[in-house]
């Protein structure tokens, strides 16, 4: 039986750095949004030649920045770190403190509430630019969303894994 839970903490480690690779994917990538021949991300946005911080869009146009795509960078980051926290926390349980079931309870908290987070953020994040910018479809959703709900659905999975790893 014991082989078998390290196994599965294993998986679980594995899936959660997955996670955390695809989760910082997603917040660096400008692909959120392709409209034309532009390309949208949280952080920046690119034309056919360069790419721009994301403020030099909205000055360009004169339009206001969204609060929502502070909020959505604030999501991403806290996500971010809510994996890398239940991969520190399931590595700890597994090769240091190995009696402590509290510390598999934490990693899967964590792992969970990060792919929750990401979830969340990546659907209000697409929802208010679909509906902000005139014109734009679910089509128009492009990598850098698909990237962060895989992520957050990996990142659950890896949680479920941890509570199921945790012996006693």
């Amino acid at each position: 039986m014991e082989g078998i839970i390290n196994y599965i903490n294993y998986i679980a480690v594995a899936c959660s750095a997955l996670s955390l690779i695809l989760d910082i994917a997603a917040a660096a990538i400008p692909k959120w949004i392709t409209f034309q021949e532009y390309q949208f991300g949280v952080w920046k946005f690119c034309d056919l030649v360069e790419c721009y911080d994301l403020k030099v869009y909205f000055i360009l146009n004169h339009l206001q920045e969204p609060d929502s795509l502070g909020a959505a960078r604030a999501f991403l980051i806290i996500s971010i770190l809510l994996m890398a926290a239940a991969i520190v926390l399931a590595v700890l349980k597994m090769f240091v403190m190995k009696d402590n079931s509290k510390l598999s309870i934490g990693a899967a908290g964590s792992a969970i509430a990060a792919g929750l987070i990401l979830l969340v953020d990546a659907i209000v994040t697409a929802t208010q630019i679909i509906k902000n910018f005139e014109g734009l479809t679910a089509d128009a959703l492009s990598s850098g969303f698909s990237l962060a709900i895989v992520s957050s659905v990996i990142a659950i999975i890896a949680g479920i894994l941890f509570f199921i790893g945790k012996n006693k």
